[in-house]
């Protein structure tokens, strides 16, 4: 023991700052070396020898100590970044071999769990659960992929067989609560979430380890329909997801490099994300002095007031000039040069305030001028494994066999090669030309039987979680006449909202039009196209909340450019609506094209949200967007 404590002290006090001050020049090497050796300092530091629990986060730049609960997350990827210390000889083997055996012991034998899940937090040195903490599928996840990589990692018999009988514990098909998708999380008090893991994002990892179960998979249908909507900014396309982490994680353990799944090139998307985060950077250094061209890498961090999902576009992405050096450092799997000179940037110019005994604290913000004095431990993680695939391939080596990994890729479709992403033309359309019009009442009283009917869910899930299919739906109706356009939107809505007014009414219940009278591509705020917001007004009946954001100053209504009506009825709502050609400056005729799209915002009153939309994407440039095409029919 005492033999063990020296040794500690000894790896502690070479990871005080002065190491590698920034006096010394160092090549790329040594400071890709000294970042991961200082941050493996976090978990040398913050793992609980009895339980092998790492703690979520630490103090970084103070002496002082924080209470902070394990996550199981930071755990698993401590047992990773475990297998790269005894690598590079920072720690004995036999030391972390004894480790990682006591770690999946307890994880095996004492950590509370539902079938097979392990809850989010617990306490470091009882494990017992924190508070109301949620069983997590995405932690237990990336513990999962710790303990799998650790035991082939030394192709240890023993420690194979405790991450085996782990995995084969989790009940995956429990999850799935009756649904096709894994649920968000559950808890005793609340049970299952309303949400799900049914998009793109770092579930991708989740998925596969499900797929390749040894004794209870889920059908591959589930990731064949995960949602996986395509953005782009500048010339390259994107699955959409703003938080850079997203693309980071899967790759950390799994090698997607020239491979797909017969939908994307995951790797490729991943190169695509961490550009088009850079590219960002540099766009929008004009209004965040951080942001440039070495200083990039918007993700989920902490910042100036609280931790938050931070991203980039493409998507609804969150950003207000917090940089987090994980962000650019974990996509050195994807971006080599790029991410060496941002961290690089970050060590060189904000030495003094952002970096610390256990390497980079987690983010900054220069606007506020606050630097984070604290450390996430998956953050410090993603960077070591990050760098570590970069410079030696280790996971992807270690892991390349997996029995379970491989199944999984199987399952999931997966076969050598690239593969584009799809980026179809956009859908079009007949708007048929009713004689005399539509009487706008409300009540579709009107509208032929013979006018297509357009479903909302066939286009794009733009933002926030979806709690249930019949939360959130919709179908569109289109027609015209020489004097307006008329559309007609039934909406499926459990919980109606309409509390706001004017510019606001977008926070609220609100079905939006889109219209690019040009067809050049609608440009942000541009006088000549048109962003139009209707919402139903629950305390008059019949009523419609209309705002033009595009062209504010003049009431649509008043004006009589814009005429609309609702009905509210139990499980929705629907709102009739006619727009005057004048107002959009078209003539009509027959032949005609009118590029258009539709959003459906929905707000709850537990305060979550979500958005579709049936056909908008950017294209070229980030303010420019393309929209569903209508031919107006005779």
């Amino acid at each position: 023991m005492k033999r063990f404590f020296f040794a500690l002290l000894a790896f502690c006090l070479c990871l005080q700052p002065p190491l590698g001050a920034k006096s010394v020049p160092l090549s790329d090497e040594q400071l890709l070396e000294l970042i991961q050796k200082q941050s493996y300092g976090f978990f040398a530091r913050e793992t609980s020898r009895r339980t092998g629990l790492v703690a979520d986060r630490a103090s970084n730049l103070s002496q002082g100590m924080i209470s902070a609960p394990a996550s199981i997350a930071a755990t698993g990827f401590g047992l990773s970044a475990l297998g790269v210390a005894e690598k590079n000889g920072w720690v004995e083997p036999a030391y972390a071999r004894g480790l990682a055996r006591r770690t999946l012991l307890f994880f095996l034998e004492n950590a509370p769990e539902e079938h097979g899940f392990f809850y989010h937090f617990l306490n470091k040195e009882t494990g017992e659960r924190v508070k109301n903490s949620e069983l997590s599928p995405i932690d237990t996840a990336l513990f999962l992929a710790g303990a799998l990589f650790i035991a082939d990692y030394f192709d240890d018999p023993d420690l194979r067989n405790l991450a085996v009988k782990i995995y084969e514990r989790i009940d995956f098909p429990w999850m799935l609560n009756g649904g096709e998708h894994l649920a968000l999380a559950w808890s005793p008090e609340q049970g299952f979430s309303k949400y799900r893991w049914d998009h793109f994002d770092e579930s991708l990892l989740l998925y596969i380890l499900a797929l390749g179960s040894p004794t209870h998979p889920i059908d591959p249908q589930s990731w064949k329909t995960l949602r996986r909507p395509a953005g782009s900014y500048g010339e390259m396309h994107i699955i959409q997801m703003p938080p850079l982490f997203t693309h980071q994680y899967p790759h950390l353990w799994i090698d997607f490099r020239d491979k797909n799944d017969g939908f994307a090139d995951y790797f490729q998307n991943s190169v695509n994300a961490s550009k088009i985060q850079r590219i960002f950077a540099i766009d929008q250094a004009k209004n965040f002095p951080a942001y440039g061209p070495d200083a990039w890498g918007i993700t989920a961090s902490d910042g100036p007031y609280g931790y938050k999902a931070y991203g980039a576009p493409p998507g609804w992405a969150q950003h207000d000039g917090t940089l987090a050096p994980t962000g650019c450092g974990s996509s050195m799997m994807f971006t080599p040069e790029a991410s060496m000179a941002c961290l690089r940037h970050y060590y060189e110019k904000y030495h003094e305030r952002l970096w610390g005994r256990y390497g980079f604290s987690d983010a900054f913000n220069l606007d506020q001028d606050w630097f984070s004095d604290q450390v996430i431990g998956i953050d410090q993680g993603a960077l070591i494994l990050a760098i570590e695939n970069y410079r030696s391939g280790l996971l992807w080596k270690t892991l390349a066999q997996n029995p379970f990994l491989v199944d999984g890729m199987m399952h999931a479709g997966f076969k050598p090669g690239t593969l584009a992403l799809p980026w179809p033309a956009p859908p079009e359309y007949k708007a048929p030309h009713i004689p005399g019009g539509i009487t706008v009442d409300g009540y579709l009283r009107d509208w032929p039987g013979t006018v297509p009917v357009i479903k909302i869910k066939d286009g794009l899930f733009e933002s926030g979680e979806e709690a249930e299919p019949a939360d959130l739906d919709g179908e569109i109706r289109i027609a015209w006449d020489e004097n307006a356009l008329y559309f007609a939107v039934r909406v499926t809505d459990q919980d109606i909202i309409s509390r706001r007014v004017g510019k606001h009414i977008w926070m609220d219940d609100v079905v939006e039009l889109y219209a690019d009278p040009a067809g050049d591509g609608l440009r942000w705020k541009d006088a000549a196209d048109f962003q139009i917001g209707f919402s139903p007004d629950a305390a008059s009946a019949g009523s419609v909340r209309v705002w033009s954001w595009f062209q504010q100053g003049l009431d649509p209504v008043e004006t009589g450019d814009v005429a609309a009506r609702s009905s509210i009825y139990k499980g929705g709502y629907l709102i009739e609506a006619a727009v005057r050609w004048s107002y959009l400056g078209m003539r009509p005729a027959a032949g005609a094209a009118l590029d258009l799209s539709f959003s459906l915002h929905d707000v709850d009153r537990d305060r979550t949200e979500s958005k579709w939309q049936w056909f908008m994407r950017s294209e070229k440039e980030n303010l420019r967007f393309e929209l569903g095409h209508f031919k107006l029919s005779g």
